[in-house]
């Protein structure tokens, strides 16, 4: 056999190779491998339970050898996990930008002007700061993650001193003996003592997905090739098993080749795909623009210095530097939310897929329903009783009345059959804290001041006993079981009538010995075979054991409809009769019957085994594992070995188990209906119980429209098809359906066209499925467009988990699922996968709603580069003050979109389409770029031109004024209108011929007037304020920077960038209030985030230091802007806006069309154009 672990092996690393496959341990008898281990596999030859061993031992061994858990791989240190957040396309874009800054600072000539030397090192700043925050945050999300993971650690069942317990698997130690079920994972190498249709997939280790059967006998020297072993990090699918562990953690075969249990592939997820598109639609605008203005700027005739600042403020202009902080945090908030609401999820991205969800496969048992079987009516004697009242109750409360008497002979028979053809027990192991209580409660202290491993063993083991005592006093309905929840339901009911226990002891499953190991006469349960089969020895307790005539009885459990077809013969009033088809139809009734009442039947069947064939005296060997090669032959044949006859049984009667719907679920059904998400019921029950249940969580909602239903009313099919609202499809039939197209290419349109079809239809339940079936309607949902998230339990509901979009386990469900899982559901209700899918949506659209806030300042932003170039007017915003807003006001209002609450509309949507819908549309372009940034751009500029108006400057004087030629004057000249040249003294004098520098501080003392003199008195207005009235507040008048006056200078200029920052910001905290919401009012969302209020704060708080507060004026260039040039026109215009798009969204609202649930239809020409 050629095995892939082996197969990937360097070739250095032969000699592990070899060293794995010559391993001894195996091949050594039992009992001296459980000496040299230091373990007991029985205390004495008569025991029925382990031994393994002690407490004191184990405790010794886990000390010495350590954990059993492989050694995680080193992750990177934390420097250069550190460095990888400071890069990134954005990150390049930013470390572009800041260099650029430092060899515009080397290569100007004017070293007096540090404004690009200062840029860059904002620039550089910036990215370090925002590396810090991303190292931080993706730090605290992988603790996150860790936490989900210890939340529920991987278990084993280990006998321990006698004491079966459940512990997690990194306590098991070598020497300890584990049992093992199906859909276990194996928790460590073990040598198998013990098996029944025991079979392991080794896929993990070896690459190969078949399922291999496991024996206590057959060895090899090839540890690979032993049937006799079973590896960790492979897993259990069918069948149980005992065995000594004899490898822990790196010492077992998948810890020496560590490497591969490290390698698996991380797929992108729809997110991540999102967001690297918008990264590179952002990047791609940013780049171009930015080489398109630097090329435009040489056309007209600007220096290098010049274009290069312009291309690095378009670049930074461009770049939303909250956004990854906005989706990490926004992804880790929602993880934690969700583990709030009992859903675990594995990786944080997945959030965003299940929000995408249109489809979900839902199982029924204990997802909508409530997994607490309870008997409820039971079928015997060819009448119906009810049996909802347990016996227990009955002789605690002699005034209630039941239907049945537990002295009638078929009462008793099927009370047997129950006993004797169930798996389940009553058990019950104390965890740790029930210890510490018991302990400290009898000490008299608190459980918190005592350590677990402190106390003694003895005391330990005395505490367990006791607490062990005290559970088999509760009410029956109360103790704890092992086993399924039908079977539990079984138990509990006929407990209090015989006995379990004791009856079990009586007549125990028949067991044959082969090499002087004992062989179970038993078929355990699987969902492929829908039923299970014990031999009991039924006359051990009765007559001699050594009697070659005591007999054996079969007794079969399953679906009636496996169960029903074996049977030849009805048990009634004691006596065996034919069941012939009036007796079939009565019970064929019934079944119907109680399953149209939703629940789950089980059929008992019995067949008393001619006890001068099958005897024990010479021992007769039941084929138990090769039964099914010749499972169709239903009358005894001597040329088939161990045969034991499976048809012609006696039928003993029919029980059903009520397991009601969980609370809210059927409301929750309702809200993935509006939400256009399709729920489909996949279950193991026949189609009455299904679609009754399916009826009663709301997932078939007019049963009489269900396809088979009016097929059964006569109608023709093609009628009965174009009627039906709903179909509820049996297994069987897929099956059939299925094989029919097997000569069918995989290519072929119509191969899998019917279930297409079905799944069609608005309402669809799939019934007595089993777990191969559930993958192909899984991969149907996805070929019909479908976002797919599937519930699972089962080890054989791991390839549906995984080949999901999203694979959500059951918290009670196997290891195999929950490893093949992106998420697990603690409850496992239905409900919270609901609340998962809100939280999913919400995410999307909150990043969409933070992309929309950043992006609509980016206009507002490139516009003053636009103006500067083509009118040349003096620059409206320089590159410094963009990056006060993007880097500063603007990041905690875009991150502050991850804390906002769902509109109340986000479950009447319909789910994503990630071909259409994606973070960033035309729409959403439009919205930012179009609407909102052109609102802001308008009034940032009116604002500009208002203050250069109200300082001497008249908005047609700017164009072309800021790379117009003009003289420099004298220092000793003044500014007079009535003398020649304005009274320049060095008008027409080439030498003093120059450009006037806006964006710096040395020519601020300069009066324009005089520079420019070649240009009339009306290009200048006259100043607002004179600034020569001491009337007015000072810094209305003369700049706390340059000490002169502001009218008539560059310093007007200043004071216009900083009224044109201002006006942006609070567009932006309107910006914010409009972008909180897609379609509802501000009076309907409200201000619950208390983020964005805080946000909004900051916003306020940053301009008011980076206006009002001196260093920063000096090092940014803002000035304290006078409040008429900022709170007039701004307010104003942005309190009209803000109506203005409260009015679209009443538009919008009133335009949506919501009559059909799941489908949202924009009639409105506003809704329809405006909605993004």
């Amino acid at each position: 056999m050629q095995y892939l672990a082996l197969r990937r092996l360097e070739t250095g690393q032969a000699t592990i190779c070899s060293k794995l496959c010559i391993q001894t341990e195996h091949l050594i008898d039992i009992e001296k491998l459980a000496e040299d281990l230091e373990t007991k596999i029985k205390k004495s030859p008569l025991d029925q339970n382990y031994f393994g061993l002690t407490d004191e031992q184990a405790a010794e061994k886990l000390k010495t050898l350590g954990p059993n858990a492989l050694t995680e791989k080193k992750g990177l240190p934390w420097y250069i996990r550190f460095l990888l957040c400071l890069t990134g396309l954005f990150n390049y874009l930013l470390w572009l930008g800041s260099i650029l800054c430092f060899i515009a600072f080397g290569i100007q000539e004017d070293k007096r002007d540090s404004s690009n030397l200062y840029l860059g090192i904002v620039l550089a700043a910036v990215i370090i700061l925002m590396g810090i925050f991303s190292y931080y945050q993706q730090g605290k999300s992988a603790a996150l993650m860790a936490q989900f993971k210890n939340y529920l650690p991987p278990k084993a069942t280990v006998w321990r001193s006698g004491f079966r317990k459940l512990i997690d698997s990194s306590a098991l130690v070598i020497g300890d003996i584990v049992e093992i079920n199906n859909g276990d994972n194996i928790p460590a190498d073990i040598v198998i003592i013990k098996c029944n249709e025991m079979k392991v997939n080794n896929a993990s280790l070896t690459g190969e997905s078949e399922d291999l059967l496991r024996s206590t006998e057959e060895k090899e020297k090839n540890v690979f090739e032993s049937k006799n072993v079973a590896f960790f990090g492979t897993f259990c699918t069918n069948g149980q098993g005992a065995g000594i562990v004899f490898k822990t953690g790196d010492n077992t075969v998948i810890g020496q080749i560590a490497n591969l249990a490290q390698s698996a592939e991380t797929l992108e997820t729809p997110l991540s795909i999102e967001i690297a598109k918008f990264i590179k639609f952002i990047s791609t605008i940013a780049i171009s623009w930015g080489l398109a203005f630097f090329i435009i700027g040489f056309i007209y005739g600007y220096d290098f210095i010049t274009n290069l600042v312009f291309m690095i403020g378009i670049i930074v202009a461009n770049v939303p530097e909250g956004l990854l902080m906005t989706v990490t945090l926004s992804l880790a908030l929602t993880a934690k939310k969700m583990a709030e609401k009992f859903v675990l999820v594995k990786n944080m991205e997945s959030v965003e897929t299940l929000g995408s969800t249109s489809c979900i496969c839902s199982d029924k048992t204990g997802t909508l329903t409530q997994n607490k079987m309870t008997v409820s009516h039971m079928f015997y004697d060819l009448g119906m009783i009810e049996a909802n009242i347990n016996y227990e109750t009955l002789l605690r409360n002699p005034s209630l009345k039941a239907s049945y008497k537990v002295n009638d002979p078929g009462f008793q028979s099927l009370v047997q059959a129950i006993t004797l053809g169930t798996k389940a027990s009553f058990g019950f192991q104390p965890s740790k804290e029930d210890i510490l209580k018991f302990i400290a409660k009898q000490k008299g202290v608190s459980a918190g001041s005592l350590v677990y491993d402190q106390i003694a063993e003895t005391e330990k083991r005395q505490a367990i006993e006791a607490l062990i005592a005290a559970e088999k006093l509760l009410p029956i309905q109360s103790r704890k079981t092992e086993g399924d929840a039908s079977e539990s339901g079984l138990i509990k009911f006929v407990e209090p009538i015989v006995g379990l226990e004791k009856t079990r002891s009586q007549y125990p499953t028949y067991a044959y010995e082969v090499g002087g190991k004992p062989i179970e006469t038993l078929i355990p349960f699987s969902s492929e075979i829908k039923f299970n089969m014990y031999v009991r020895d039924m006359n051990s307790a009765v007559r001699n054991p050594t009697d070659p005539k005591d007999g054996l009885m079969l007794i079969m459990k399953g679906a009636p409809e496996r169960i029903l077809n074996r049977c030849t013969k009805i048990l009634v009033n004691g006596e065996e009769r034919p069941f012939d088809e009036e007796s079939r139809q009565e019970v064929n009734d019934a079944n119907d019957q109680l399953g149209r009442l939703g629940e789950r039947v089980l059929a008992f069947a019995r067949y008393e085994l001619e006890p001068d064939y099958f005897t024990k005296t010479p021992q007769y060997e039941f084929d138990v594992k090769g039964w099914k090669h010749w499972k169709d032959v239903k009358e005894r044949d001597p040329n088939i070995k161990g045969w034991f006859p499976m048809w012609n049984l006696t039928l003993v009667g029919l029980v059903s188990l009520n397991d009601p719907p969980r609370p809210g679920v059927d409301l929750a059904v309702e809200k993935c209906k509006r939400a256009g998400i399709k729920v489909i019921m996949v279950t193991g029950d026949q189609p009455p119980t299904a679609a009754a249940i399916a009826n009663k969580v709301n997932i078939i909602t007019q049963p009489e429209l269900e396809y088979f239903t009016l097929l059964e009313q006569g109608l023709p099919h093609e009628e009965a098809w174009n009627k039906c609202r709903a179909i509820v499809i049996h297994g069987d039939l897929l099956a059939e359906k299925h094989a029919n197209e097997n000569n069918l290419d995989d290519q072929d349109p119509e191969k899998g066209r019917f279930l297409t079809e079905w799944i069609s239809k608005p309402e669809v339940v799939f019934a007595r499925t089993t777990p191969s079936q559930k993958l192909l309607i899984v991969n149907a949902c996805q070929k019909a467009g479908h976002v797919v998230a599937v519930t699972g339990d089962g080890v054989n509901d791991s390839p549906a988990i995984k080949q999901a979009d999203i694979g959500i386990a059951m918290g009670s469900g196997s290891e195999v699922a929950k490893n093949a899982a992106d998420m697990l559901l603690l409850d496992d209700n239905f409900c919270s996968i609901v609340n998962g899918v809100e939280q999913g949506r919400v995410v999307f659209d909150n990043l969409k709603k933070s992309i929309t806030y950043t992006l609509t300042s980016n206009i507002p932003e490139l516009t003053p580069f636009l103006t500067f170039i083509v009118i040349q007017c003096p620059l409206p915003l320089s590159t410094i003050l963009i990056l006060c807003i993007d880097l500063g006001t603007d990041v905690l209002p875009a991150v502050s979109f991850a804390y906002e609450y769902p509109e109340l509309d986000i479950m009447e949507r319909m789910p994503r389409n990630s071909k259409y819908d994606s973070l960033v549309t035309r729409k959403v372009i439009g919205h930012a770029y179009m609407t909102n940034g052109f609102v802001q751009s308008f009034v940032a500029f009116l604002t500009w031109l208002q203050v250069l108006n109200d300082y001497g400057i008249k908005p047609t004087s700017t164009l072309f004024l800021a790379l117009e030629d003009g003289y420099f004057p004298t220092e000793d000249d003044v500014y007079d209108p009535d003398q020649p040249n304005f009274g320049n003294s060095n008008f027409g004098d080439d030498n003093w011929k120059t450009k006037l520098f806006w964006d710096g501080s040395t020519d601020s003392h300069l009066d324009i007037r005089l520079f420019y003199v070649h240009r009339n008195r009306e290009t200048w207005s006259k100043c607002r304020w004179d600034p020569t009235d001491i009337s007015i507040p000072k810094f209305w008048r003369i700049s706390n920077v340059s000490y002169q006056q502001i009218c008539y200078t560059v310093e007007a200029n200043k004071y216009a960038q900083g009224a044109f920052l201002i006006s942006i910001i609070c567009a932006q905290i309107v910006n914010l209030f409009i972008c909180k919401t897609r379609t509802l009012s501000m009076s309907q969302q409200g201000f619950k985030n208390t983020m964005s209020n805080w946000a909004i704060v900051s916003e306020i708080v940053l301009i008011v230091v980076i206006s009002y507060v001196r260093p920063f004026e000096v090092g940014l260039g803002t000035r304290a802007v006078a409040s008429p040039h900022f709170m007039i026109p701004t307010f104003s215009y942005y309190l009209l806006y803000f109506f203005w798009d409260e009015v679209r969204k009443m538009f919008i609202r009133s335009g949506t069309d919501l009559s059909v649930p799941g489908k949202i239809s924009y009639i409105g020409w506003v809704a329809r154009n405006t909605y993004w």
